[in-house]
């Protein structure tokens, strides 16, 4: 079926390339050959991180190599994801101290564009494709003005550059772009640590945390918790910081249940929870949607995403079934909530609804579901099984058939 291979076909590219038989490799993390084989044909599939990290150490590769990421960045049924292309370029060409060589409008015309409500409107959406055609030119400003400006309009343009970057990685991982991703958490990285603003350096973590694919167990995710300690010591009863504080946890919390450490993780999480609690949801009337939709509704959709991770799917459906929507007022974690609830289904043999939460998550943020690649190899599992009109409609759209 695919013109992508599933994650089963990368993990036997790789062990083949390495040389190694089904059995020593099915042994070095643990399984048995009969399950490795059926992973690799198609007959099963990895439904946690921690399989594929697994995986990815055994045969010395990247699990982003298994995942399949990065994606090419032009398919033909994706026009309607957003042309990142002006995006890479100004990734590429443009840099804090070699700024690129483009006309700029005034540093507080672009942070009013930033906030302006159809500018967030889009983003709680997930607009990609509007969000491509605005993004290329505030980074490139604002690189101009990071360079060039006095001291004030300096700071300003680097704290808008943490931000800018963020929506950036957010974005470009929703499509599949893990390397581009990763320039653009570096390059927030990169101006916070101009700022020595200790939640803007919090932020820049949380944007290197989530570029990568979590599998890879990258630096910046198993630092996580450092920076959390770190921030957690200097924020006080700044909202923001806070916010930040409360991601980092939960960043922490996900490493820790890659690794198999379910105490380590439920701990983080119940403080990311308290944090949470405390600060309440945004309020409605509020000029932001909070940092990172950070609230006690995304803290739970956390919690069933570990659930999910730690083989608990009973759990997991318990958790999302009270999570109040209304809390989450970015799509893209509303439409993440419902495929954790599809996985946690599909755990259970349960085709029929599983297939139901996807198709609402693709309705919530289309490019959530079809450039995920656990998502995907769900998807292909589940038609390989029983190829219902709704599944084969959602195949075809994800590009699989």
């Amino acid at each position: 079926m695919a013109d992508d291979a599933r994650i089963g076909e990368n993990v036997r590219a790789a062990r083949q390339f390495r040389g190694m038989s089904l059995e020593a490799t099915a042994g070095l993390v643990g399984r048995s050959k009969g399950w490795l084989s059926k992973i690799e044909n198609g007959q099963a599939r990895l439904e946690r991180r921690s399989d594929i990290r697994s995986l990815a150490e055994a045969l010395e590769v990247s699990a982003a190599d298994l995942l399949g990421e990065p994606t090419p960045a032009i398919r033909p049924r994706e026009r309607d994801y957003g042309d990142i292309i002006p995006l890479r370029e100004t990734l590429f060409d443009s840099s804090l101290d070699d700024p690129p060589d483009v006309p700029t409008r005034p540093l507080r015309a672009l942070a009013d564009l930033w906030q302006a409500e159809p500018t967030r409107r889009k983003r709680r959406a997930a607009d990609d494709a509007h969000l491509s055609t605005v993004l290329p030119g505030l980074l490139g400003e604002l690189h101009v003005h990071a360079a060039e400006g006095d001291e004030q309009e300096r700071v300003l343009a680097l704290r808008l550059l943490v931000e800018v970057c963020m929506s950036a990685v957010n974005m470009l991982r929703h499509l599949g772009q893990v390397d581009l991703a990763w320039i653009a958490a570096d390059r927030a990285e990169q101006a916070a640590s101009r700022l020595d603003d200790s939640v803007m350096i919090g932020a820049a973590a949380v944007a290197q945390a989530s570029a990568r694919p979590s599998p890879t167990m990258s630096r910046p995710l198993r630092e996580a918790e450092r920076a959390s300690a770190v921030l957690g010591s200097d924020i006080g009863e700044d909202r923001t910081g806070n916010e930040v504080y409360g991601m980092l946890l939960l960043y922490a919390a996900l490493a820790r249940q890659i690794d198999g450490d379910d105490t380590g993780a439920s701990e983080r999480t119940a403080e990311a929870a308290r944090v949470a609690e405390r600060l309440g949801e945004q309020p409605a009337d509020s000029p932001g949607e909070g940092w990172q939709s950070f609230g006690p509704a995304n803290v739970a959709v956390w919690r069933t995403t570990l659930a999910v991770e730690a083989g608990e799917p009973e759990a997991a459906l318990r958790i999302a079934a009270d999570v109040d929507v209304r809390g989450l007022p970015r799509r893209t974690r509303a439409a993440s909530l419902a495929i954790e609830q599809s996985r946690a289904l599909a755990m259970l043999g349960r085709d029929e609804a599983a297939v139901r939460q996807i198709r609402r998550a693709e309705k919530m943020s289309a490019v959530t579901v079809h450039k995920n690649p656990m998502v995907r190899d769900l998807v292909a599992d589940l038609y390989n099984r029983s190829a219902g009109r709704d599944l084969r409609g959602l195949a075809w759209r994800m590009n699989l058939t």
